[in-house]
């Protein structure tokens, strides 16, 4: 029998936006909130067991997001907990006891919290062979990497480039290309990363900060006939990559890891070469897909995360009353893997 449901919860609530990192995360707080309850009909309550921070939530804290809330409010973009109530619909009901991946976008509350509402139909149930860990994560990154892959077949492009690939929605691509034998362009920051990529099946890795990294960007991106990039950087990378590809080029924009907007874009290029960027958004794609597709999208990510294709890196776990610790440190260590706030976990010096 399940545990009683209680008045209250600890949640972490943001009341306040700030464009400096260092300040949004002093607005953010560990709060004793009231329980939500599922009040609408396909709404479920979820007990959560675990919620990650991706850079979206970092951008939603600073208000760079392109989704804003109402403050005060609890942020999480997804996580993964088990359902223990329900608002009433046929859905709602079969998730009762079961363990989802879940995740809503909208002037909601989000999943940094010990209960979240969520919508049925957004929730996805998980079997055995998915660990928490991964559930937790199994939205943003994975559903990303794959739209943007499949960006890529449907254009019939016969190449790609990506940037940040050292990251987290980088390293999936480099596993799905190198599983697909599908050629993929590999851009990084620092030295250290030219080996951590290739060792994930990245054949073609450039470091951005090399003197001859246009030249060979270039080079590459002709001998392959490289016709899209997926950037998660922006700023003046959006502009060397349209400059490096040829007649036709499309630099998909997913990310703003520069905090920049897109720049060095040369209209020549555009007018004259046929080329074109354009962005891509996971909300957008979802709303965009039919019931049929997105049944089909859902099951291919979680056989690529339960045969272990792709997979999260986790680098901290930690409760809710260490997360903005937390965060600044993932803020300057991207790299090297997301923190996970886990709501029932001790706090240091309580264990």
């Amino acid at each position: 029998m399940s545990d009683p449901i209680p008045d209250n919860m600890q949640a972490l609530q943001l009341s306040a936006y700030d464009i400096e990192l260092e300040k949004a995360l002093q607005n953010l707080q560990v709060k004793q909130l009231p329980v939500p309850k599922p009040l609408r009909r396909d709404d479920v309550l979820v007990k959560m067991q675990a919620a990650p921070c991706n850079p979206s939530d970092l951008l939603l804290l600073q208000g760079m997001y392109g989704v804003t809330k109402s403050l005060p409010t609890i942020p999480g973009w997804e996580g993964t907990g088990i359902v223990v109530a329900h608002g009433g619909g046929v859905r709602a009901r079969w998730l009762m006891g079961k363990r989802v991946a879940c995740a809503r976008q909208g002037n909601q509350d989000g999943t940094w919290s010990d209960y979240f509402v969520a919508d049925a139909f957004s929730c996805i149930p998980l079997a055995d062979d998915i660990p928490t860990e991964q559930a937790a994560s199994l939205i943003v990154n994975p559903f990303t990497a794959v739209g943007l892959f499949e960006r890529a077949i449907s254009g019939k492009h016969q190449a790609a480039v990506q940037t940040a690939a050292a990251g987290q929605v980088g390293r999936m691509l480099v596993s799905i290309a190198a599983n697909n034998k599908f050629p993929l362009i590999n851009i990084v920051r620092r030295r250290e990363q030219l080996d951590l990529v290739k060792s994930m099946g990245g054949h073609i890795v450039l470091n951005s900060e090399e003197e001859n990294f246009q030249e060979a960007l270039e080079k590459v991106c002709s001998d392959l006939g490289a016709t899209i990039a997926f950037d998660a950087v922006a700023g003046q990378m959006t502009g060397k990559l349209l400059d490096a590809m040829p007649n036709g080029g499309e630099v998909v924009v997913y990310g703003a890891l520069s905090y920049e907007p897109c720049q060095a874009i040369d209209p020549i290029e555009v007018i004259f070469s046929d080329k074109r960027v354009s962005g891509f958004y996971l909300g957008n794609m979802f709303r965009r897909m039919g019931f049929l597709k997105k049944a089909q999208v859902i099951r291919h990510v979680k056989h690529l995360v339960s045969s272990e294709i792709i997979e999260t890196t986790i680098a901290r776990r930690v409760p809710l009353g260490e997360a903005a610790d937390a965060m600044r440190d993932y803020s300057q260590r991207m790299s090297e893997g997301k923190i996970l706030l886990m709501p029932s976990l001790a706090a240091r010096g309580q264990q």
